[in-house]
């Protein structure tokens, strides 16, 4: 009997909490790439839309490159266009361009159900489920699927009924040559004597481009992602598909395809044709797409959104396997993330529709996986994860900042409240009202240890409190430090915050920590000040230390919150403008457990 896809883990996350209570794989390090910004255009991409979704991402020149889909307000909106950005290291980058902008359509030639609704001549709204192409000769191209929509609420652009598939090509100095057709959707009516929006590919001049192009549409996996635009389409897609198909081969030579839904299905001729897609309920997941990978030391993983729950999209988890079919070990990439800003209809909650790079565009063995996803269907994220992938670090170590992020640090960095090295420090920066920056290190989930944090505090802003915390595996914070806008330093100490000494501008700070599970007790050590304390939670093991430029964030997203049958009324007040300053600088941060 053939093998299927299972997840062995039962453990369910608890959506309570926006990490799902689980633990954290350690060291990602993850960047906003856009913040929606309706108020200030300028700070964002340059037209102020607030949907902002469905990340592709791919790796080539040098150079990452990011395409996602943008509409005004809400999803499915008229009208829509596709952006790119690019960057050198997946941290810094530029602001987005228009790839496939509004056009303009005759609607003629459509055969849809739909003609109650249809006007002579539409603007067009994108939809795609994959977005790039690397072929062999390393031409690039960026992909987009011209739709229509006559009335958000009964049609939408990936129903079938859309115009077609256009394509560019990408050149290694980022710029973009002409957009062309790949396929015209004839079932929905549109032809190439009947469609006049742009030449089809192989008008083309550039041979490079057409070459591309003709690889692409006998690639079978690749085409296959095409499903859902396209549905109608016999000759394409003989037997049925369904949405957002993410694809590896396994152990045994077999593609693997898994879907939204939990649905998977099987290929046994390199994705040439695949069996019908089938549930598979241990990948514990809804609406949310499913993202499959070979990672760079031979193993597999899984990521998706662990939840039945369509409205409540987080956290992103992970697990993972040996041969592409068992997996195992339910872990968190995402932990808290920024509230929905702007309101809009059918705007899911948390970060999702996670997207890394195809294995057919893959052609590095770098020791990461590198995933783009959007939160809230506004903002635009990537993670890079460190592979191996692991929830626990060493038992002891030191870091440092000569050299950038070490791998063992977690980084959680907002446009608005960066993360970087500077001068030999970590520096966390944070001017957004609803964000934070934070970083966390892997402590090997320590029973008995020490801990030690040498740090300054530029700024807090005013009725700020930034935190340094100790926690467990599902997130039981077992030490408090806070350090408020007066310079004072506080402990959680028997559920009440008590005063513990002070922080002066650019000060050096040394806090040192003793910690053992079995007493529940901890020595802590703040300059001068020296205090034996009981833990503020009952827990088996300390999983990492965790550092931020607030306590929370402010507004946090919470399973009574309703995004996806909002309104655009909805926005969170000054949700485009810069706070006041919070900055704190981190020196070194070092720990050890005490041998058994």
């Amino acid at each position: 009997m053939k093998r299927k896809v299972e997840v062995l883990d039962t453990h369910r996350a608890d959506h309570r909490f926006q990490d799902g209570a689980l633990p954290h794989v350690s060291g990602v390090k993850s960047f906003q790439i856009l913040r929606a910004n309706r108020a200030h255009p300028e700070a964002a991409d340059g037209f102020g839309w607030t949907y902002n979704h469905a990340p592709m991402l791919v790796k080539a020149f040098g150079y990452y490159f990011c395409e996602y889909l943008s509409n005004p307000v809400d999803e499915h909106e008229v009208p829509g266009h596709t952006l790119i950005s690019r960057s050198r290291d997946g941290m810094e980058w530029e602001k987005p361009v228009v790839a496939f902008p509004v056009m303009t359509a005759d609607t003629s030639p459509y055969l849809g159900p739909r003609t109650d609704l249809l006007k002579p001549q539409m603007e067009t709204v994108p939809h795609q489920r994959m977005g790039f192409y690397l072929d062999r000769q390393g031409v690039l191209l960026a992909l987009s699927f011209y739709g229509l929509v006559h009335d958000r609420h009964r049609s939408m652009p990936c129903d079938g009924w859309g115009i077609g598939r256009a394509v560019r090509r990408i050149f290694p100095d980022g710029s973009m040559g002409d957009i062309h057709f790949l396929i015209f959707n004839e079932p929905a009516g549109f032809t190439r004597e009947n469609t006049h929006l742009f030449p089809y590919y192989t008008e083309s001049r550039d041979a490079d481009f057409v070459a591309a192009c003709a690889e692409l549409l006998e690639n079978g996996p690749v085409m296959r992602q095409m499903y859902e635009e396209q549905r109608f389409d016999r000759n394409l897609f003989p037997n049925p598909g369904a949405e957002a198909l993410s694809y590896y081969t396994a152990s045994d030579g077999r593609m693997v395809g898994v879907y939204k839904k939990s649905l998977v299905s099987y290929s046994e001729d390199q994705g040439k044709t695949w069996s019908d897609p089938e549930k598979h309920m241990s990948i514990h997941t809804l609406s949310g797409k499913v993202w499959g990978q070979k990672t760079s030391d031979g193993r597999y993983a899984l990521l998706y959104n662990p939840t039945f729950d369509g409205q409540h999209r987080w956290p992103i988890a992970m697990v993972t396997g040996e041969d592409g079919y068992a997996f195992d070990h339910l872990m968190t990439v995402t932990g808290d993330m920024g509230p929905q800003r702007y309101g809009g209809l059918d705007k899911n909650l948390g970060p999702q529709y996670l997207r890394g790079i195809a294995e057919n565009n893959l052609r590095t063995e770098e020791k990461e996986l590198h995933l783009v996803y959007s939160n809230n269907k506004e903002d635009i994220w990537i993670s890079h994860i460190p592979v191996p992938v692991a929830s626990s670090g060493a038992r002891e170590g030191e870091l440092k900042w000569d050299q950038g992020f070490p791998e063992a640090l977690g980084v959680y960095s907002p446009l608005w409240a960066p993360v970087r090295t500077e001068d030999g420090c970590l520096v966390l920066r944070d001017r957004d009202p609803y964000d934070r920056a934070a970083v966390e290190t892997a402590l090997g989930n320590m029973r008995s240890g020490w801990v030690d944090l040498v740090f300054c505090v530029r700024q807090v802003a005013v009725g700020n409190r930034a935190a340094i915390e100790l926690q467990d595996p599902s997130g039981k914070i077992v030490f408090q430090m806070l350090l408020d806008d007066a310079g004072r330093v506080f402990l959680r100490m028997d559920g009440r915050i008590e005063p513990f000494g002070a922080w002066e501008e650019n000060g050096h700070l040394h806090l040192e920590i003793r910690a053992d599970v079995e007493t529940a007790g901890m020595q802590v050590r703040f300059g001068e000040q020296e205090k034996t304390i009981a833990f503020n939670a009952s827990v088996n093991e300390i999983a990492r230390l965790f550092i931020a430029t607030k306590k929370q964030i402010p507004h946090l997203s919470t399973l009574d919150d309703c995004g996806k049958y909002g309104t655009k009324d909805q926005v969170l007040p000054g949700a485009g403008e810069q706070t006041e300053l919070t900055e704190i600088r981190v020196a070194r941060i070092a720990w050890g457990q005490t041998p058994e």
